[in-house]
């Protein structure tokens, strides 16, 4: 009897711990008001380009109906623009493909460069080019569990937000994406080229997507570690790692807002949804159309697997399903658009017969990522890279 009241006491105990947080539910953006949430202490002008947006808003910014003109600048003949999709381990793959479209000296100047979630720790990488490409070759190579997931505790995920503190994960961002690198993300943002990362808002499940090269070049005094924590956010996968909150103001009143990985959302995407390419195209004078390319850190397909009757197994398996499966449906939505706005759209993926299935249980396993980085690598050296239908 004793020892089952010591339990319940334990239980209680932990039940207590667990729930007491400082984000509370009265903190959180009201929902009539949400949207019009500004970032706390951003006395942005109203002229200005957003720190960032969601993902359906009216997007007037990057061209003007009024004068034709657009901040986006091109460097040559033809706009490219390049979206890195989620993958969590997979996103070695995509590094493997920058890295030889680099060395090959295929490697297009991207104005727009977009990420989410793994492509989201990829795209700053890309965005500022040069030696950072192979830096990022290190970084994505070098993740292992013990580096980002910290101490675990599975019992935190009924009790608290995640069953891991988040602490390792920011630790691992902070290393990744020093305040040098930011200034070169400035850089690159001045000379008109753009960095759209995407997040989930928790709340409302809405795609936000922070314009990163704006808050790079701000005068904004967080603006560093801001940035940590939109790239922290876009990977925190909900129930693995906790939500990033960040402050925001609306009316006057201080609020916070939740934001975790940015594939709850969305998957990839090339922009936001109201902008047309094509009528920056034309405001640039460029002879060619914008291309589009895509690269999906992952496959397209799952392969058939008899799954064990339990719950994790059939659990894992079924999110892979669900993500492949939206994967495909942004790809399929990015292929009907950028035929209404003439774009050319090319994406590369994993096939799923060319690399063998991951072995460990290991979320990060060096060993298939390495294979991953190696295959993308080497097809990105040869002619069969980019796709331009779905398998």
């Amino acid at each position: 009897m004793i020892r089952v009241l010591t339990f319940a006491a334990l239980l209680a105990t932990l039940a207590v711990t667990g729930c007491a947080t400082s984000h509370t539910l009265d903190r959180r953006a009201p929902e009539q008001t949400y949207r019009h949430a500004q970032l706390s202490g951003a006395g942005q002008a109203p002229s200005a380009e957003p720190y960032r947006f969601f993902a359906d808003s009216k997007v007037d910014w990057l061209y003007s109906d009024a004068d034709k003109q657009t901040p986006l600048r091109v460097t040559e003949d033809q706009m490219h623009i390049l979206a890195l999709s989620g993958g969590g381990a997979n996103g070695a793959f995509g590094a493997g493909v920058l890295n030889g479209l680099y060395e090959s000296g295929d490697l297009p100047h991207y104005s727009v460069i977009t990420g989410v979630s793994a492509g989201a720790l990829i795209a700053p990488f890309a965005f500022v080019g040069g030696a950072e490409l192979e830096r990022m070759k290190r970084v994505m190579l070098g993740i292992n569990d013990k580096m980002v997931l910290g101490k675990r505790n599975f019992l935190n995920t009924l009790l608290k937000d995640a069953f891991t503190n988040g602490e390792s994960l920011y630790a691992f961002i902070e290393q990744s994406y020093p305040a040098g690198m930011i200034e070169a993300i400035a850089d690159q943002h001045r000379q008109g080229r753009r960095l759209f990362i995407g997040t989930t808002h928790f709340d409302s499940a809405e795609l936000v997507i922070w314009n990163l090269g704006q808050i790079a070049a701000s005068d904004l005094p967080n603006k560093v570690q801001l940035i940590h924590q939109v790239l922290t956010a876009s990977a925190s996968i909900p129930g693995v790692f906790p939500p990033q909150f960040i402050e925001v103001d609306i009316d006057g009143q201080t609020y916070e807002e939740l934001h975790v990985d940015g594939g709850l959302a969305s998957q990839v995407f090339y922009g936001p949804a109201s902008i047309d390419y094509h009528q920056i195209n034309q405001a640039l004078d460029l002879p060619y159309s914008p291309q589009v390319h895509v690269i999906r850190n992952g496959t397209l397909d799952i392969r058939y697997q008899a799954v064990p009757d339990k719950g994790i197994n059939l659990l894992s398996r079924s999110l892979k399903s669900l993500t492949i499966r939206q994967t495909r449906g942004d790809l399929y939505r990015m292929l009907y658009y950028s035929q209404l706005e003439q774009v050319e759209l090319a994406f590369a993926y994993v096939d799923t017969g060319d690399i063998p299935e991951k072995n460990s249980k290991k979320m990060f396993d060096i060993d298939y990522m390495q294979a991953l980085y190696d295959y993308g690598y080497d097809k990105a050296m040869s002619e069969g890279l980019w796709a331009t239908q779905l398998p």
